[in-house]
């Protein structure tokens, strides 16, 4: 079956033993190194603290049904926070793959640096894909929450 230039399912010669032929998500998650490992930490606990905030939309609603005052907001700052971290994070594990792209650079000859960097310049970007791809369903989350939060706190304090 063709799908454009190339066979669906087969990987363009191009591409072949390149990022680009990338075939699992553990060989994108090893070429990003430890900032995969620390971003991983970042947004699962944010992502951990922001479901707690969900589960507990269940009481504000019992709570303002019958008339009792809404709790403290918890973690809001906790949870923004380590969205932000986990982003620089990959922002950060980003420049460091740069940095050493550079660094290769100068050892390849001259003829051969697109095909160096077309192999390097996904590695070290990995990272900040890896963040990007966590932090978009995580502010998207924390806005669903945070708008239906505070939605009930203004029905909350009109009673």
């Amino acid at each position: 079956m063709r799908a454009g230039f190339f066979v669906v399912g087969e990987t363009p010669p191009w591409a072949r033993g390149s990022v680009l032929g990338m075939t699992n998500f553990a060989q994108f998650y090893q070429q990003g190194g430890v900032f995969m490992h620390l971003i991983t930490l970042f947004a699962l606990t944010s992502t951990g603290l922001l479901a707690s905030r969900a589960v507990r939309l269940r009481g504000l609603v019992r709570r303002v049904t019958a008339g009792k005052p809404p709790p403290p907001i918890e973690h809001e700052g906790l949870v923004l926070g380590l969205m932000i971290a986990a982003g620089l994070a990959g922002a950060l594990g980003a420049t460091f793959g740069l940095i050493e792209t550079g660094a290769a650079l100068r050892s390849v000859p001259p003829e051969h640096h697109v095909m160096a960097l077309s192999r390097a310049l996904p590695i070290a970007l990995s990272p900040l894909a890896w963040s990007l791809l966590l932090l978009i369903p995580m502010v998207l989350g924390r806005a669903v929450v945070g708008a239906v939060e505070a939605r009930l706190r203004r029905l909350a304090a009109r009673a």
